[in-house]
Protein backbone atom coordinates (compact mmCIF):
# COMPACT_ATOMS: atom_id res chain seq x y z
CA UNK A 1 0.00 0.00 0.00
CA UNK A 2 0.58 3.80 -0.35
CA UNK A 3 0.58 5.53 2.72
CA UNK A 4 0.44 9.39 3.28
CA UNK A 5 1.25 10.83 6.57
CA UNK A 6 0.40 14.16 7.06
CA UNK A 7 2.53 15.46 9.89
CA UNK A 8 1.60 18.65 12.13
CA UNK A 9 0.67 20.77 15.22
CA UNK A 10 -3.41 21.16 14.15
CA UNK A 11 -3.48 23.30 16.60
CA UNK A 12 -6.37 23.82 15.45
CA UNK A 13 -7.08 21.34 12.16
CA UNK A 14 -8.73 24.31 9.68
CA UNK A 15 -10.08 23.81 6.50
CA UNK A 16 -6.73 24.83 4.95
CA UNK A 17 -5.17 21.75 6.27
CA UNK A 18 -8.28 19.67 4.59
CA UNK A 19 -7.65 21.16 1.65
CA UNK A 20 -3.92 19.86 1.12
CA UNK A 21 -4.92 16.33 2.30
CA UNK A 22 -7.71 16.17 -0.57
CA UNK A 23 -5.19 17.58 -2.80
CA UNK A 24 -2.68 15.32 -2.18
CA UNK A 25 -4.90 12.05 -1.92
CA UNK A 26 -6.11 13.02 -5.51
CA UNK A 27 -3.10 13.72 -7.33
CA UNK A 28 -1.08 10.49 -5.95
CA UNK A 29 -4.44 7.84 -5.14
CA UNK A 30 -2.56 7.08 -2.12
CA UNK A 31 -4.12 3.75 -0.32
CA UNK A 32 -4.35 5.74 3.33
CA UNK A 33 -3.94 9.06 4.28
CA UNK A 34 -2.78 9.58 8.11
CA UNK A 35 -2.89 12.65 10.21
CA UNK A 36 -0.24 12.65 12.20
CA UNK A 37 -0.33 14.96 15.41
CA UNK A 38 2.71 16.41 17.11
CA UNK A 39 2.97 15.95 20.55
CA UNK A 40 5.65 18.01 21.52
CA UNK A 41 7.98 19.18 18.36
CA UNK A 42 11.71 20.20 19.10
CA UNK A 43 11.19 23.42 17.19
CA UNK A 44 8.52 24.63 18.45
CA UNK A 45 6.43 26.49 21.57
CA UNK A 46 4.28 24.39 23.48
CA UNK A 47 1.11 23.68 22.09
CA UNK A 48 -1.58 25.98 23.12
CA UNK A 49 -4.32 22.65 22.85
CA UNK A 50 -3.30 19.75 24.65
CA UNK A 51 -2.38 16.40 22.50
CA UNK A 52 -5.94 14.77 23.20
CA UNK A 53 -7.97 17.72 22.12
CA UNK A 54 -5.49 18.26 18.41
CA UNK A 55 -6.00 14.58 18.03
CA UNK A 56 -10.18 14.72 18.88
CA UNK A 57 -9.96 17.97 16.34
CA UNK A 58 -8.67 15.95 13.54
CA UNK A 59 -11.09 12.86 13.73
CA UNK A 60 -13.68 15.59 13.73
CA UNK A 61 -12.28 16.97 10.45
CA UNK A 62 -11.85 13.98 8.75
CA UNK A 63 -15.42 12.08 9.97
CA UNK A 64 -16.69 12.66 6.77
CA UNK A 65 -14.03 12.34 4.10
CA UNK A 66 -14.12 8.79 3.70
CA UNK A 67 -11.93 5.21 5.00
CA UNK A 68 -9.04 6.18 3.02
CA UNK A 69 -8.30 9.67 5.86
CA UNK A 70 -7.10 8.71 9.20
CA UNK A 71 -5.20 9.65 12.58
CA UNK A 72 -1.95 7.77 13.70
CA UNK A 73 -1.22 8.73 17.98
CA UNK A 74 2.29 7.25 17.33
CA UNK A 75 3.73 9.91 18.59
CA UNK A 76 2.11 9.77 22.41
CA UNK A 77 3.64 6.07 22.09
CA UNK A 78 7.52 7.63 21.76
CA UNK A 79 8.99 8.87 24.86
CA UNK A 80 11.56 11.43 23.13
CA UNK A 81 10.25 14.64 21.59
CA UNK A 82 8.02 14.20 18.81
CA UNK A 83 11.37 14.30 16.13
CA UNK A 84 10.11 13.00 12.44
CA UNK A 85 12.93 10.42 12.21
CA UNK A 86 11.35 8.87 15.37
CA UNK A 87 8.07 8.92 14.39
CA UNK A 88 8.44 8.10 11.28
CA UNK A 89 10.75 5.07 12.14
CA UNK A 90 8.41 3.59 14.26
CA UNK A 91 5.34 3.70 11.59
CA UNK A 92 8.08 2.23 9.69
CA UNK A 93 7.86 -0.57 11.61
CA UNK A 94 4.31 -1.17 11.77
CA UNK A 95 4.17 -0.74 7.95
CA UNK A 96 6.94 -2.52 7.00
CA UNK A 97 5.29 -3.50 3.71
CA UNK A 98 4.07 -0.96 2.52
CA UNK A 99 5.39 2.68 0.66
CA UNK A 100 5.50 5.67 3.21
CA UNK A 101 5.20 9.17 1.90
CA UNK A 102 5.66 12.47 3.90
CA UNK A 103 3.47 15.37 3.12
CA UNK A 104 4.75 18.26 5.01
CA UNK A 105 4.58 22.49 4.31
CA UNK A 106 7.29 24.73 2.44
CA UNK A 107 7.21 26.75 5.42
CA UNK A 108 8.10 23.81 7.90
CA UNK A 109 10.55 22.04 5.49
CA UNK A 110 12.47 24.87 4.85
CA UNK A 111 14.11 24.50 8.69
CA UNK A 112 15.23 20.92 8.05
CA UNK A 113 18.28 20.97 8.44
CA UNK A 114 17.71 21.72 11.95
CA UNK A 115 15.85 18.62 12.05
CA UNK A 116 17.17 15.52 14.41
CA UNK A 117 19.20 12.93 11.76
CA UNK A 118 17.36 14.79 8.49
CA UNK A 119 19.96 13.16 6.15
CA UNK A 120 17.99 9.37 7.14
CA UNK A 121 14.83 10.74 6.79
CA UNK A 122 14.72 9.59 2.88
CA UNK A 123 15.36 6.38 3.77
CA UNK A 124 12.35 6.25 5.62
CA UNK A 125 9.71 8.00 3.38
CA UNK A 126 9.16 9.99 -0.13
CA UNK A 127 8.87 13.82 1.08
CA UNK A 128 6.22 15.22 -0.85
CA UNK A 129 6.17 19.60 -0.12
CA UNK A 130 3.33 21.71 -0.40
CA UNK A 131 3.78 25.61 -0.91
CA UNK A 132 2.11 26.65 1.58
CA UNK A 133 1.46 30.61 2.64
CA UNK A 134 4.12 32.66 3.84
CA UNK A 135 7.41 30.98 1.74
CA UNK A 136 7.52 30.35 -1.93
CA UNK A 137 9.52 27.33 -3.23
CA UNK A 138 11.92 29.63 -4.10
CA UNK A 139 12.58 30.82 -0.64
CA UNK A 140 12.50 27.56 0.64
CA UNK A 141 14.78 26.29 -1.50
CA UNK A 142 17.39 28.99 -0.71
CA UNK A 143 16.94 27.84 3.03
CA UNK A 144 17.59 24.50 2.58
CA UNK A 145 21.38 23.29 2.83
CA UNK A 146 23.10 22.05 -0.61
CA UNK A 147 22.27 18.34 -0.39
CA UNK A 148 18.75 18.89 -0.33
CA UNK A 149 18.77 21.35 -3.35
CA UNK A 150 20.11 18.49 -5.22
CA UNK A 151 18.00 16.10 -4.08
CA UNK A 152 14.57 18.60 -5.15
CA UNK A 153 16.69 19.30 -7.90
CA UNK A 154 16.91 15.61 -9.26
CA UNK A 155 13.56 14.46 -7.71
CA UNK A 156 15.58 12.15 -5.39
CA UNK A 157 13.05 11.12 -3.02
CA UNK A 158 11.43 14.59 -2.75
CA UNK A 159 8.46 16.24 -4.92
CA UNK A 160 7.33 19.97 -4.90
CA UNK A 161 3.37 19.92 -5.23
CA UNK A 162 1.14 22.64 -5.83
CA UNK A 163 -1.41 22.28 -3.38
CA UNK A 164 -5.03 23.94 -3.49
CA UNK A 165 -5.17 25.86 -0.32
CA UNK A 166 -6.56 28.76 2.01
CA UNK A 167 -4.22 31.08 2.56
CA UNK A 168 -4.82 31.08 6.46
CA UNK A 169 -2.69 29.53 9.77
CA UNK A 170 -3.39 27.74 13.09
CA UNK A 171 -2.13 30.83 15.06
CA UNK A 172 -4.13 33.63 12.78
CA UNK A 173 -6.78 31.38 14.18
CA UNK A 174 -5.92 31.23 17.14
CA UNK A 175 -5.42 34.62 18.50
CA UNK A 176 -9.17 35.28 17.25
CA UNK A 177 -11.54 32.34 16.65
CA UNK A 178 -14.39 34.29 16.10
CA UNK A 179 -13.04 36.14 13.15
CA UNK A 180 -11.82 33.03 11.04
CA UNK A 181 -14.55 31.04 12.26
CA UNK A 182 -15.48 30.00 8.53
CA UNK A 183 -11.93 28.36 8.17
CA UNK A 184 -12.31 25.59 10.79
CA UNK A 185 -14.96 22.47 9.93
CA UNK A 186 -18.04 23.16 11.46
CA UNK A 187 -17.42 20.20 14.07
CA UNK A 188 -14.30 21.36 14.77
CA UNK A 189 -15.53 25.21 15.91
CA UNK A 190 -18.42 23.52 18.20
CA UNK A 191 -15.74 21.48 19.49
CA UNK A 192 -13.38 24.68 20.21
CA UNK A 193 -16.29 26.75 21.50
CA UNK A 194 -17.63 23.78 24.01
CA UNK A 195 -14.15 22.96 25.62
CA UNK A 196 -13.49 26.64 26.04
CA UNK A 197 -10.23 26.06 23.54
CA UNK A 198 -7.99 29.45 22.90
CA UNK A 199 -9.77 32.90 23.31
CA UNK A 200 -13.40 32.84 24.88
CA UNK A 201 -14.18 35.17 22.28
CA UNK A 202 -16.91 32.95 20.62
Amino acid sequence: MDICIFGGAFDPVHKGHIAIALSALKKYNFDKLLFMVSKEPPHKSNHTASFIHRINMVQLAISGLGDKFGVTDIEAKLKDLSYTYNSLSALKEIYANDNIYFLVGSDIFASIEKWYNYKKLFDLAYFIIGCRPGISFKNMIESVPDDIKKRIIDKDKIELFEIDSFNISSSEIRQSIKKYLEYLPSLVAEYIINNNLYNKEV
